[in-house]
């Protein structure tokens, strides 16, 4: 198979990147990097991005209406996006071989400022004050229809996908992303008006913006360019992002890392296996499971789990207990 790599040199060592390449070459894959081609001249099967969330979002950004599938590759447990660690790339690559994997697609927003059109977004748009100690004056049209007139830090206009991050911070729902829905968020607004959701097939309007200084339209917390007093019409995208997914369990795995965001793993030495620092992760935000549990989410190979499992448990960071239901099982738990 022929794969692309995408990574960011803010966020991944060179090292990381050789060892994503020697991984896929020493299974007889062909590789294209994007140090040496443009994701938008990739002709890759799948791209891998390695990284945290910036590169997955910056990868589909950039590959513009090439619906490319993208399997999101976490370096640190930071990534909500990503699908496996760096740790069960060749685990999750005799999966891909085998395609026992699935293709998640996921709505992005195409957004214009009078008529001229922006990157698209897989998480949100914001439209707020350059400078954060002022605020904005704006109008909300939904379908040709004002929502409300407010006076606030802004505005956010977020995708499904998008709900766990900024919109989640200014107040808004976690949303299925199976939902076929957008939704709008005011940023502490002055009149308290709430978040508004609406069908996908919408067309949003930010309109009538004024503040004391210029106001910015802000994508996926990257591209920035200025509004002024100009109309921001924000629609579906033509094209989505295609996500490269092994778990099926789409539902529950947006609250298991949204709990882990709380969870530390500070007690795990600094020099513990790799391995055993990403089973104590798992084992924190899913909870007690069999060792045959922990092989299958962390799709390692099984000595090495076993090994993992023996090094957080004799360093107090796990407990082994016996299986209620299966005396001949054990159950391996955080403490």
């Amino acid at each position: 198979m022929r794969f692309g790599v995408s990574y960011s040199t803010d966020s991944v060592s060179e090292d990381v990147v050789k060892k994503v390449h020697d991984a896929l070459k020493s299974r007889g894959h062909s590789v294209e990097s994007e140090a040496q081609t443009p994701l938008q001249k990739m002709n890759a099967s799948i791209i891998f991005a390695v990284g945290d969330d910036a590169n997955i979002l910056r990868t589909f950004r950039e590959l513009g209406e090439r619906e490319k599938p993208v399997i999101g590759v976490a370096v640190d447990a930071k990534s909500f996006l990503a699908e496996i660690d760096i740790d069960s790339l060749t685990p999750a690559l005799k999966m891909i071989e085998k395609k026992n994997y699935s293709i998640e697609k996921r709505a992005m927003l195409a957004t214009e400022i009078n008529g001229d059109k922006l990157p698209n977004a897989l998480n949100e748009i914001v439209v707020s004050p350059a400078t954060g100690t002022t605020i904005m004056r704006y109008g909300l049209t939904v379908d040709g229809e004002l929502i409300f007139r407010d006076m606030a830090d802004g505005i956010v206009i977020s995708t499904p996908t998008g709900s766990t991050g900024y919109a989640l911070s200014a107040g808004g729902p976690v949303i299925s992303a199976k939902s076929n829905v957008f939704l709008a968020i005011p940023i502490c607004s002055v009149n308290h008006n709430k978040p508004f959701v609406m069908n996908e097939r919408s067309t949003i309007v930010v309109s009538d913006i004024s503040s004391r200084g210029k106001c910015d339209i802000v994508i996926d917390g990257r591209f920035r360019a200025e509004v002024g007093e100009d109309r921001v019409t924000v629609r579906k995208a033509a094209c989505g992002a295609n996500f490269v997914r092994f778990d099926k369990a789409v539902h529950a795995n947006v609250f298991r890392k949204l709990r882990s965001r709380e969870l530390k793993d500070d007690n795990v030495p600094k020099n513990a296996p790799p391995s055993a620092k990403y089973i104590y992760k798992i084992l924190q935000y899913e909870g007690p499971m069999t060792q045959k549990e922990v092989a299958e989410s962390s799709m390692l190979p099984k000595r090495t789990v076993r090994s993992a499992l023996d090094y957080l448990v004799k360093h107090g960071l796990v407990a082994r207990q016996t299986s209620l239901r299966d005396t001949r099982q054990s159950i391996y738990l955080v403490v």
